[in-house]
Parts: C-alpha cells; structure tokens; sequence
C-alpha cells in the first residue's frame, strides 16, 4: 500500500512498487545512484525497479500473493 494523502492503496504490480519507491527516495531527497549505491546495487537496476520491470522474481512474488489473496502494504517503517 502507498499513503496518498490520507488514503491507503494497494501494491499488486511491480509498476505500482516502483512508484512507491520513487516517492519514497525522493521523499528522502536520494538521487537513484545515491539509493543505489546504499543498497549495492547500479543505477540501471534502481531504474528498472522504479520502472516497474518484470523481473521473474519480482512478478512470482506478486502471482504468489495474489494466488493467495494477499497483497503488499508499503508504508514508513516506525522509528
């Protein structure tokens, strides 16, 4: 799920987790090389990920919650 406003939606897509990401990182005023380099991965993959790229990975977790009737809650973790 992501905040809009005061509004909770679902994330069932990898296109929907890359938006979510996006607004995150640039919440925090992180360029995606700088994101990228925190989690040691390259600009291109931050990039796909932000997309929304299919992965096979990222699209079996996404068909396994789904055949299971769940879905992905993304919100700010409590500090």
């Amino acid at each position: 799920m992501v905040t809009s406003g005061s509004e909770w939606t679902p994330v069932r897509t990898p296109q929907a987790l890359g938006r979510a990401i996006r607004r995150a990182r640039r919440g925090e005023g992180l360029t995606q090389a700088e994101l990228a380099e925190r989690v040691a991965a390259t600009r291109q993959s931050m990039v796909g990920l932000e997309g929304g790229r299919e992965t096979r990975a990222l699209q079996l977790v996404f068909d396994t919650l789904s055949i299971l009737g769940l879905e992905l809650a993304v919100r700010p973790r409590q500090r």
